[in-house]
């Protein structure tokens, strides 16, 4: 390899002394080529340029043509992993999810995890040469900005497909993105609606615990109506802007680089959380895993870009406005109960106490639970909202009263149809022939504000004990003696009537065994 002396040195006998190619060849001992492929370097320059080309020649470093070297670490299963998620890619954006393909960065970091050593660069290089080479446009030139701590945020929706039980959902996902620290949240919400715009920043304010002084929008429905001349705040947003104190500002029509830091963030945190994980069995869980990847990410640190993440975060608090506490994120108004004791809300209907039948009722709808309250604001029920237009979302315990008149009517009723599985099973293994006792049963742990769990729990005790049939009696003793503990009594505390009581207790406990076993003088049921 020719050094930057060497060229020097075959210029200066060329041009000073006058020697021959041959015999600089001989001087250096370079292949005669070589020297003349450099003199002909200089020639050309000073051709092309009298006055600098001499300079430019002698500070330009010898240049040789680039070899194609390849990875000794790019093995048949290295390959494999990258060609598996590019078909993937493929597969996702012919169904629609284009938005959550992986990225170079994404595949490399799957291999690493995954034990491979193989750099950054290979992988882009890999992939590089499975692509075909995109047509190339002039690039935009971005300029930086600087941004006071705790001053502005910027909010943006993303759309997710996941898997929830195995079967495809599309979610709605809220990212808020803070212009100092580029610290990061984002919720999911099954709609882009008014609800989800006021849950998304009620829980954004309270997981950090304060407000920035400005929020940032683009030209969404939910925060901006659209004017010929001019902009204008929902409804939805001047109450937020007025429980909150924030300010507002919205972007420009097709100027996303005026919110870039949540353009990007919608991409970066999607990519992070929903590439590698699809499969979720609840919208609980995937929130779970969506905001422990957000953690993680305002966690990171190490970089030029995050290196003082952290006190950037920090920073960005302490100069934010004060936290007034949760804003009140949902829809109000009144329902008239129908005959079979529901309510009817956008084409869903939800089950209330039966002796509500016929009355107005107050109902609180939120993105993903309904409440109802009576006249007096007292709250009567509760349910997870459902997003199928046309279903029916019962719960037994509002119907008991009616039951009781009618026990025929509970083996065949949808409220029972709609318990747990394994309330089901108890009430048909043991309670089929005898609905009154079920139902008694349900109203006595709703009065004791025992739960499903509970029960079940009892159940499980009993059969412990050897019991073949599981009555009402049984159950409701085994609740009500669930977290009693032994009496422990001293000798001077033994007299004569205390033994007296103890065995007459005795009788009394062997009789419960009895109920518990169940038999009726307190011996053991034969097998």
């Amino acid at each position: 390899m020719i050094e930057m002396n060497q060229k020097e040195q075959i210029l200066h006998y060329y041009r000073i002394d006058g020697l021959s190619l041959r015999e600089i060849s001989r001087r250096v001992g370079l292949n005669r080529k070589t020297v003349t492929r450099y003199v002909r370097e200089y020639e050309d320059s000073i051709r092309e340029d009298p006055e600098e080309g001499l300079d430019i020649c002698l500070v330009s470093k010898p240049k040789y043509p680039a070899r194609n070297v390849e990875c000794t670490r790019m093995t048949e299963p290295v390959c494999a992993e990258i060609e598996f998620w590019l078909q993937e890619n493929a597969k996702r954006r012919q169904t629609g999810m284009r938005k959550q393909c992986l990225k170079k960065q994404d595949i490399h970091r799957v291999l690493i995890e995954k034990g491979f050593n193989i750099s950054y660069s290979s992988v882009c290089k890999y992939i590089q040469r499975r692509k075909a080479e995109k047509s190339k446009k002039p690039k935009d030139v971005f300029v930086k900005q600087y941004y006071e701590p705790g001053q502005e945020c910027e909010f943006d929706w993303g759309e997710v497909k996941l898997r929830i039980g195995g079967k495809p959902v599309t979610f709605t996902m809220a990212v808020f993105a803070l212009c100092h620290s580029e610290g990061r949240w984002a919720y999911l919400f099954r709609h882009q609606d008014n609800l989800a715009f006021m849950e998304s920043h009620r829980n954004f304010f309270h997981d950090i615990h304060g407000v920035p002084h400005t929020m940032v929008y683009d030209n969404m429905k939910v925060a901006v109506i659209l004017k010929p001349d001019s902009k204008k705040p929902t409804e939805t947003l001047l109450r937020m802007h007025t429980f909150y104190g924030f300010d507002f500002r919205f972007c420009n029509a097709r100027a996303g680089w005026e919110k870039g830091h949540v353009e990007r963030s919608v991409d970066y945190v999607r990519g992070r959380a929903f590439t590698t994980r699809v499969d979720f069995d609840s919208i609980q869980s995937a929130q779970q895993w969506l905001s422990r990847i957000c953690d993680n990410i305002n966690k990171e640190s190490g970089s030029i870009a995050t290196g003082n993440k952290q006190e950037a975060l920090r920073r960005d608090v302490e100069c934010m406005l004060r936290f007034p506490g949760d804003f009140g994120c949902f829809d109000l108004f009144n329902c008239i109960v129908d005959k079979q004791s529901t309510i009817s809300i956008k084409g869903s209907h939800y089950s209330v106490p039966d002796h509500l039948v016929g009355t107005t009722v107050i109902v609180q709808l939120y993105s993903e639970k309904v409440r109802v309250y009576d006249a007096d604001h007292k709250k009567m029920a509760e349910h997870e909202r459902s997003y199928s237009n046309g279903s029916w979302t019962f719960d037994i315990n509002h119907y008991i009263n009616t039951l009781m008149k009618k026990p025929g009517a509970l083996k065949g009723s949808v409220a029972l149809k709609q318990m747990p599985e394994k309330m089901q099973d108890l009430f048909r293994v043991h309670f089929a022939e005898n609905g009154k006792d079920f139902l008694k049963l349900l109203k006595y742990c709703r009065d004791n504000k025992y739960d499903y769990k509970d029960i079940l729990n009892a159940v499980r005790k009993i059969r412990m004990r050897g019991a073949r049939h599981i009555t009402f009696d049984q159950i409701k003793v085994a609740l009500e003696t669930r977290d009693a503990a032994p009496l422990v009594f001293t000798d001077s505390q033994k007299t004569d009537e205390f033994i007296e009581i103890e065995l007459g207790s005795e009788d009394v406990l062997s009789q419960l065994d009895g109920i518990m076993q169940g038999t009726a003088t307190g011996r053991r049921c034969e097998p």
